[in-house]
């Protein structure tokens, strides 16, 4: 029998770090003591107690890999005559490929995503013909897409009020000319970036003053567009869910743009060519909260929405540099 994982109840000051620190993950401690009105030492406190509880998993920056000449291109795969082991062992296997940046399990039309970053074609191609060669007889069916660009909302589905949202946009620049320092720091920095700049500085063999700077510039350029935290909603009591919507037009697109970014629930949206018309992740407590706002969506834009699909992501064991 499988054990029901403990659901880990957040107080009024547990919403209010998470909720600074979805907005932005590199916080310095006073600031962010001083933003929920507490000592350093009981902020730290309760931020240990959110890691070790495995509520907050990690600390990362966005990065618009499109500055770089990175685009990035989304799998989806329905999966055939495979056994749990063996699903593992294909998820390890792809983890072993540098230029895979996220995996995912997901339920219902789908049941694993995983997303390729690349400037090429070519490298697509190979990715998928080497991924075939090892699996072709479990793919069942796949869907494959140009992911981006992507609009990420810091989330709000766990506050009782209304509380301010901020955009950050992934894959809607241009591509500019950083070096290999900044690379090298975007790969350090980039999955934790609550690091010091005293370990940054052993990690990289650049002094710290450098690595201040070179952060800096790459926020003003937006080379980083954002920072947020790794949030496991499960152990909220809370799921993870796409809804797809297939449109008749997109004339209203502004006011629905307008509708997900104000809804708690919506913490982003994705503009792809080959996937659905219009994209929506959100976090609900059950199904039937997620079939109101379909509901609720359907009945506000019943102009231009011919239909609504959802599924749901559970588990992701790889997420570098994209939003999720």
């Amino acid at each position: 029998m499988i054990e029901k994982e403990q659901i880990f109840n957040l107080d009024e000051y547990d919403k209010k770090i998470i909720y600074e620190l979805d907005k932005d993950s590199n916080l310095p401690l006073s600031k962010l003591a001083r933003l929920i009105r507490k000592s350093k030492q009981l902020t730290l406190f309760r931020l240990n107690r959110l890691e070790k509880e495995d509520v907050i998993t990690h600390y990362t920056a966005i990065v618009d890999m499109v500055k770089f000449g990175y685009f990035t291109f989304r799998f989806y795969i329905k999966l055939q005559q495979m056994t749990q082991d063996e699903l593992r062992e294909m998820i390890n296997y792809l983890k072993t490929k540098e230029n895979i940046w996220t995996i995912a399990i997901c339920h219902g039309q789908w049941d694993l995503a995983f997303f390729v970053g690349t400037k090429t074609i070519e490298k697509v191609h190979e990715t998928w013909d080497d991924f075939c060669g090892k699996y072709q007889k479990n793919i069942e069916n796949y869907n494959f897409c140009l992911y981006s660009p992507i609009y990420n909302f810091n989330r709000t589905f766990f506050m009782n009020t209304k509380k301010d949202i901020i955009v950050r946009v992934y894959g809607k620049s241009e591509k500019e000319e950083p070096d290999n320092i900044d690379w090298e720091i975007i790969k350090t920095y980039a999955p934790n970036v609550r690091q010091s700049l005293l370990e940054l500085n052993r990690k990289l063999k650049l002094s710290p003053e450098t690595i201040k700077k070179r952060i800096k510039r790459l926020e003003q350029e937006k080379i980083i567009c954002g920072y947020k935290i790794g949030l496991n909603i499960n152990k909220l009591g809370y799921n993870s869910y796409r809804i797809d919507l297939d449109l008749i037009s997109t004339s209203r697109n502004k006011g629905l743009f307008e509708y997900c970014k104000n809804k708690k629930n919506i913490y982003q949206i994705n503009k792809t060519i080959g996937g659905s018309d219009f994209e929506i992740e959100l976090i609900v407590k059950d199904l039937n909260e997620l079939l109101k706002i379909i509901e609720e969506i359907k009945t506000k834009f019943k102009d231009v929405v011919n239909n609504a699909t959802y599924f749901s992501y559970s588990t992701y064991y790889l997420l570098n540099y994209v939003p999720d």
